[in-house]
């Protein structure tokens, strides 16, 4: 259901141009935010800058423990060849009479105890700089989220009231919508005092 500049409804008319428009603020979060209500690399320089490290580290990381993994010395000792991750830590599973020639820190077990998700010593250093370079991202997010949180503030007054309008246009279009599907009519009054009630 759409209005058109002819339609003959002067009161939503009204209605919709109560509404303001803060182009600089929605600029401003587009900016920032993409459609899945992520912030985005290009939010600031310093986020991309550290989601950059941040995606090489990852690659390094893995790297190296797919070599790792691939090593026919290695493979015997691992229940599965593969690379996964425990409580943020890039990891692999050992067979748990292997637990020793890994060193490194154990993050989770299997449910029988035979798998030990261990992350071994020569990538200890690494998953440090990495679990760094996340807390750096969060706070780097904080403070991008803060400044919008901010900038909306200015228009806090202006925009509560564009919700109520939005909601009673909204509930004005739900109506109409409604209407149109159940083929209804508008009902011509009268002040006789009776009712007729056509295909009733």
């Amino acid at each position: 259901l759409q209005l058109h500049d002819d339609d003959p409804v002067p009161m939503l008319a009204d209605m919709a141009q109560q509404l303001t428009e803060h182009k600089v603020l929605e600029d401003a979060i587009l900016n920032c935010i993409d459609e899945q209500a992520e912030v985005m690399d290009s939010a600031s320089n310093e986020l991309a800058g550290i989601r950059r490290e941040l995606r090489g580290g990852e690659a390094r990381v893995r790297e190296k423990l797919e070599q790792m993994v691939r090593s026919s010395s290695v493979q015997k000792m691992l229940q599965d060849a593969i690379v996964t991750i425990r409580n943020d830590r890039y990891v692999i599973p050992v067979k748990q009479e292997y637990r020793s020639h890994f060193g490194g820190i154990v993050h989770d077990q299997s449910g029988s105890g035979a798998t030990l998700f261990i992350e071994p010593e020569a990538i200890v250093a690494m998953n440090n700089k990495l679990r760094e370079l996340r807390l750096s991202e969060t706070r780097e997010i904080e403070k991008i989220l803060q400044k919008l949180t901010l900038q909306t503030a200015e228009y806090a007054e202006e925009l509560q009231l564009d919700l109520e309008v939005l909601g009673e246009l909204d509930f004005a279009f739900a109506k109409g919508r409604l209407a149109h599907q159940m083929g209804a009519t508008l009902p011509r009054m009268n002040d006789r005092g009776y009712l007729k009630l056509r295909r009733g």
